[in-house]
């Protein structure tokens, strides 16, 4: 069964076009949900990270600022259930959001 996998906008190469990729969608863990994104913030470091000024590796998927609404829950979760709308931060160069249930 292949890899399931979402969209997402990065930069791809120094002073490159934005490009749409492939990003796998990872299930959640403990204390986790997935989130489907409906909404997401770019800031100027995105497009530093896109002019060369800041050493990342490409493709950087753009976007640290999300919403949306809750796909699925990781065991353990227990404030949350599928459909909730949540927001969030990205933490982590995965793409896992500090919208984890604390």
């Amino acid at each position: 069964m292949a890899t399931p996998t979402h969209n997402g906008v990065a930069t791809v190469a120094i002073r490159a076009p934005l490009a749409i990729i492939q990003q796998p969608t990872i299930q959640p863990g403990e204390g986790e949900v997935l989130v489907r994104v409906e909404w997401t913030a770019s800031t100027p470091l995105d497009l530093h990270q896109n002019d060369g000024g800041l050493l990342v590796e490409h493709p950087q998927v753009l976007g640290d600022g999300v919403a949306g609404t809750v796909k699925s829950i990781g065991a353990g979760v227990q404030n949350l259930v599928v459909g909730d709308k949540v927001s969030g931060n990205q933490t982590e160069k995965i793409g896992r959001a500090s919208c984890r249930e604390r």
